[in-house]
């Protein structure tokens, strides 16, 4: 098994031209030391894609509305990039490795690195509460940490909701009382 770290940080691109950014996506791997992972010139860090960051979704939408695009096209661009971890991770891959032998490798995602506004953009946490647990806005900083939030909970709480909203807005609120971010409906 080859656990599989993945890295983003949202970087600005200019501060003249529109204000552009970007997020670069970066892949190294688990079981390199960690001295080794973080040196650049030993290059056990590579930039896996760089996705854009369009402000022009939609001229005709609300700012919430193309927040919710933006954010939804960051889960399916991300969809992209990592689906070929699934296949591989199931039936493995052929690896020389450094000492000449080939070895079937399965690479599993292990561990997604960010800061907390990405944190809340990958785990669908609504911004302002924790997206490791389900503490709320109050209770963030207490010593004792809040039940932990799960994917299948998250995914519950959007397919329940979908159905039901009238609306944007609608989905968004009823997401939100349940400390889901509520912009995104398929996420990665």
């Amino acid at each position: 098994m080859a656990p599989v770290i993945i890295v983003t940080d949202k970087t600005q691109l200019t501060q003249y031209s529109g204000n552009k950014a970007a997020y670069p996506v970066y892949m190294t791997l688990g079981n390199l030391p960690r001295s080794l992972r973080c040196k650049p010139s030993k290059h056990a860090c590579i930039l896996n894609a760089y996705l854009s960051i369009s402000k022009s979704v939609g001229k005709k939408l609300t700012k919430k509305q193309k927040s919710s695009r933006i954010q939804q096209i960051f889960h399916d661009s991300m969809h992209v990039v990592l689906e070929p971890l699934i296949e591989a991770g199931k039936k493995g891959v052929q690896i020389a490795f450094g000492d000449g032998c080939v070895r079937r490798v399965h690479p599993i995602l292990a561990c997604y690195v960010a800061d907390y506004p990405e944190q809340c953009l990958v785990t669908c946490a609504k911004y302002g509460t924790c997206p490791k647990c389900l503490a709320s806005e109050d209770e963030l900083g207490l010593p004792q940490g809040g039940k932990r939030r799960t994917q299948r909970e998250t995914l519950g709480v959007i397919k329940e909701n979908i159905p039901i909203s009238t609306s944007l807005n609608n989905f968004q609120e009823r997401c939100k009382w349940h400390k889901v971010l509520g912009a995104v409906t398929h996420p990665f």
